[in-house]
């Protein structure tokens, strides 16, 4: 699979690392505590950053396109 545009990497890469742990984090809180939806954030958080940092480091989305 072909890597997306540089800016459009970076914005995705911003989303992974944003939404989903907000995301777990409003969720837990609201339909169990709030000890519960940090807990289900910091998870999510954790996952998050793996994961973007797979794409950025054995993926190579961190280098800039070569036109």
């Amino acid at each position: 699979m072909k890597k997306p545009p540089y800016p459009y990497r970076i914005a995705i890469l911003m989303l992974i690392l944003t939404v989903p742990p907000i995301g777990a984090t409003q969720l837990g809180w609201y339909l169990y505590d709030q000890q519960t939806g940090f807990d289900f954030g910091m998870i999510v958080g954790v996952s998050s950053v793996i994961y973007a940092a797979w794409l950025m480091y054995e993926k190579g989305w961190r280098e800039e396109d070569e036109d």
